[in-house]
């Protein structure tokens, strides 16, 4: 394991015990469900990772532990293990098209990226294209050839690619050469609605961009049933929040999907 002169000497502490969980594999996805504007269904969960980091019910969120993945050269390992727990996931629920949906970083866009899901796809028996991957919008402004490359292999076989965090940055050209599937905006945007005239702009360019492109477009972060009136209002398909649902074990959501 990689250490770095510059971390604190709790970071490897907490490095140390990340690799090991990731190892062991004690850490859980979490599943927040994706749903549709008008009835509420889902048609994709995203998969969120957590870590019961010892045994008083201390359970680390994504923002405690990513960035010491990231300094310790752990993010490759997370990923797979990320990748692997999915498609096992998807196997034991039996629930028909369902997606799941994983962030990824740009140094995990690497050469036999489609050959690790195809693999991890066949080991459970479970297509490929119930996997989508999730790259920021930044990311993607300044994504090296070779990468892009990789993503059009991965589209292959049929792995969705969705533009996450979308705010408008990314130009409307750069979007159209791109293996994309679906544009997320950005919670950042989705919170000034309806109050604030630029988020509210933004959100409703999205929109018309992403039917343009034939797109799916998704809205993170609803929180309230005015943002959902308004985004529903102008023309938006599918929304992700708090309103809907927080992210929870598999097996709840199982239930809750058993009891539809």
């Amino acid at each position: 394991m990689a250490k770095h002169s510059d971390a604190q000497p709790d970071d490897a502490t907490l490095a140390e015990e990340l690799g090991e969980a990731i190892q062991e594999r004690r850490l859980r996805l979490y599943y927040q469900p994706v749903v549709s504007l008008i009835d509420r269904v889902a048609k994709e969960v995203e998969a969120l990772p957590r870590w019961p980091r010892n045994g008083d019910g201390e359970i680390l969120a994504p923002p405690d532990f990513i960035g010491v993945a990231d300094r310790f050269d752990l993010l490759d390992d997370l990923e797979r293990w990320a990748i692997e727990t999915a498609f096992e996931q998807l196997s034991r629920w039996h629930l028909t098209d369902l997606r799941v949906a994983l962030n990824f970083s740009e140094d995990h866009l690497y050469s036999t990226l489609a050959e690790e899901i195809r693999a991890a796809a066949q080991r459970h028996g479970i297509e490929p294209r119930r996997l989508t991957l999730e790259v920021s919008e930044t990311v993607l402004l300044e994504l090296p050839g070779g990468r892009l490359q990789r993503l059009r292999q991965l589209a292959e076989i049929g792995v969705g690619l969705t533009v996450d965090d979308y705010s408008g940055t990314l130009p409307a050209e750069a979007l159209g050469r791109l293996p994309t599937t679906a544009l997320k905006i950005s919670r950042r945007v989705v919170a000034g609605i309806p109050d604030a005239s630029r988020p509210t702009e933004v959100a409703a360019a999205a929109i018309r961009l992403a039917a343009d492109l034939d797109l799916t477009v998704i809205a993170n972060g609803i929180e309230s049933p005015g943002q959902l009136a308004a985004l529903r209002d102008m023309g938006c398909q599918y929304g992700q929040g708090f309103l809907f649902s927080i992210p929870m074990p598999a097996e709840v959501l199982a239930e809750r999907a058993a009891r539809r």
